[in-house]
């Protein structure tokens, strides 16, 4: 098979860890995971080992940027986000049941304790999740803007503390009345 990501590569049969079939890209790197060999990889993991130790992993910008087709069937593959900052995404191929993982990615996915997670990613609630998350963190960008990152500091300390309170209730109101006054 032709690697479809930098269309110069032949994909050859190889394995990730622990026996985990799979086939890697003679030129760039890139992976193509099968998900009925992984989902039954991944129900034999142990996810306390797993989870917690992860591996460093830095980000080499290697994720790739423009539309995939399957090496197996030809279809356009759909890109899913991994998380909200959309660094990485995975290609996935609704026809094979394929995903693609660029150079790196599965270090990556190790690296987030989401090596056991890849089939949860392709779910609307994960990308919903992801958009509320990159919502959230665009409206505090824009709170800090607006206000100073001095002050940013000052009210998330604020927040933090008012968490802590048994009266946060009574305390927002007081403060809601200060400010219509």
């Amino acid at each position: 098979m032709r690697c479809s990501s930098c269309r110069e590569g032949e994909l050859k049969a190889s394995r990730f860890e622990h026996g985990l079939p799979c086939y890697q890209c003679s030129n760039c790197g890139g992976t193509l995971l099968s998900l009925s060999p992984y989902v039954d990889w991944m129900a034999a993991q142990d996810r306390t080992a797993s989870e917690s130790q992860p591996e460093p992993f830095e980000h080499d910008g290697s994720d790739t940027r423009h539309a995939m087709c399957c090496p197996k069937c030809g279809r356009l593959m759909v890109k899913y986000k991994v998380q909200a900052d959309g660094r990485h995404g995975l290609d996935y191929c609704f026809g094979c049941e394929e995903v693609w993982l660029d150079r790196g990615e599965w270090t990556y996915l190790k690296s987030e304790g989401l090596h056991l997670r890849v089939t949860e990613v392709t779910t609307e609630a994960w990308q919903r999740r992801l958009r509320e998350q990159a919502s959230a963190r665009q409206r505090e960008e824009r709170f800090r803007t607006a206000i100073g990152a001095d002050t940013f500091e000052e009210v998330q300390r604020l927040h933090a503390w008012l968490q802590q309170q048994p009266a946060r209730g009574e305390i927002l109101r007081y403060l809601a009345q200060e400010n219509t006054d």
